[in-house]
């Protein structure tokens, strides 16, 4: 068997130093190679590794390899825009085609057709955010007021200032003595307003709980459903559509700053009154806002389809947003809770045909991009008097002390026909004898075979807030 040989690379010189290292040498300065080198890329620097100590000689491509680190890059390579020549282009309009000028003409144009638009409940403004509308707006500054002009410096502060002088009644203590003799002459007991009279008796005070729904805890929770929604509906009775509005909050809506969110009415408890009735009112109120009527019930609703689709379409409008809000707020026991239960066509608010039976606002979500938030009821102070209060059903009838003092007002607004086919009852003198008589019929009595008149009251004010007795105010023509 033959002996097998190691490949080594072939030296490029075996003894003493070529020509082209003296060549490099020569190009660094190097006077003579030396025997041992200095530096790791020296020409003439043994090679260490055992395999070629034979020849001891870095091959050819080392050579190259460790020249090519002493080359440097051109200038270009390290800077390109050296090597380019500078030059102008010149300006186009083109560039700037995302940008539209417009005259002063066609903007006043523009921000009277915005105005109209803006004030138009049936009109939404897509995209408000990407509008100018600081320049659209006719901001009015007041001018600041200039204490030179009120009054000039020279009469405040230099030599020739004027000071008022303070009016005495008199110059002297006797002067004071004299004029405040002759007040006393001129006095008349019978002319002076400000005397304050023996009272012998004071009017009763009024109830606390005629206050309710308008405290300011209430009022701070209907301001918290107003900021976080985006569409805010007002839940109207249909008995009494313009008794049971709020104007504070609708003039909010017109603020600027609100331009943004949309306010819807809802007629609640349609099935109460005449088809006619809620047709008329519709009529009236879609004038101003739009207007739906609805009947909450989660097994037989009515409107729910049309007020579904109302929703979706605002959150179409505003698909720039991640969901849509929508806000129930009005009086108490109009039906806000039950309108929200019958969306979701499930119990998830709680409801009562009961005043104040929500205390804090709820958040519910109807669908994946659109959330529901239902509000306590908000009562605006209209000057309203007990007796409408009450038949508003604002108050909860329980806690009336004297109940029996306001059937008088329900007897006044439900028609004599429908109260007698209610209690079956062929006649009464007053509202005393009405509740005697009930009381009777239905044995609610005391001991000596007295008459409960006050848990009779409120048996039939509870029957009119229920809507067991029908009423409605009639719509103007």
């Amino acid at each position: 068997m033959g002996r097998a040989h190691r490949k080594t690379a072939k030296p490029i010189m075996s003894t003493g130093p070529s020509t082209a290292q003296k060549q490099i040498a020569k190009t660094r300065g190097t006077r003579q190679l030396r025997d041992k080198p200095r530096s790791v890329d020296d020409m003439s620097r043994t090679n260490k590794d055992a395999r070629l100590a034979s020849g001891g000689m870095r091959d050819r491509a080392t050579v190259k390899r460790l020249l090519m680190y002493r080359e440097k890059a051109p200038v270009h390579r390290h800077n390109p825009e050296s090597a380019m020549k500078q030059a102008k282009v010149a300006p186009n309009r083109q560039w700037f085609g995302n940008t539209r000028v417009i005259g002063q003409k066609e903007l006043a144009n523009f921000r009277e057709e915005l105005q109209n638009k803006i004030n138009d409940p049936y009109t939404v403004l897509l995209k408000g955010k990407k509008l100018p509308l600081s320049l659209l707006q006719d901001t009015a500054k007041a001018r600041p007021v200039k204490m030179l002009d009120v009054n000039p410096f020279e009469e405040t502060f230099s030599k020739k200032r004027k000071q008022k002088r303070p009016k005495l009644a008199g110059s002297d203590l006797a002067d004071l003595l004299k004029k405040v003799g002759e007040k006393m002459e001129s006095y008349d007991e019978s002319k002076d307003t400000s005397m304050v009279s023996a009272i012998e008796y004071s009017e009763a005070a009024r109830e606390n709980i005629f206050n309710k729904g308008q405290s300011k805890r209430i009022w701070a929770e209907l301001h918290k459903v107003i900021d976080s929604s985006d569409v805010i509906i007002q839940v109207l009775d249909v008995r009494d559509p313009m008794g049971t509005r709020c104007p504070y909050v609708e003039a909010m809506m017109k603020r600027p700053n609100a331009r943004h969110k949309h306010l819807v009415l809802i007629l609640n408890k349609c099935d109460l009154v005449p088809t006619w009735v809620t047709a008329r009112w519709i009529k009236i109120l879609s004038a101003e806002y739009p207007t739906l009527a609805f009947h909450a019930s989660i097994n037989n609703p009515f409107g729910k389809g049309a007020l579904i689709q109302l929703l979706r379409q605002f959150g179409v409008l505003h698909s720039d947003k991640k969901h849509l809000s929508v806000g129930f707020f009005g009086y108490p026991n109009v039906g806000k809770s039950s309108i929200i239960n019958a969306l979701r066509k499930k119990r998830v608010c709680k409801a009562a045909p009961l005043p104040g039976e929500t205390k804090v606002w709820q958040y519910v979500t109807l669908f994946r991009g659109i959330y529901l938030i239902d509000c306590p009821g908000t009562v605006y102070d209209a000057g309203d008097d007990d007796m409408t209060t009450v038949v508003k059903g604002v108050v909860r009838v329980e806690n009336l002390e004297m109940p029996s003092q306001y059937v008088q007002g329900m007897l006044d607004i439900v028609k004599k026909q429908y109260v007698q086919r209610h209690y079956g009852l062929p006649d009464w003198i007053d509202q005393y004898d009405f509740l005697d008589r009930l009381a009777r019929k239905y044995g609610k009595l005391h001991k000596g075979n007295e008459a409960d008149i006050e848990t009779t009251a409120r048996m039939v004010l509870n029957d009119l807030i229920r809507g067991k007795l029908p009423f409605f105010q009639e719509p103007p023509p």
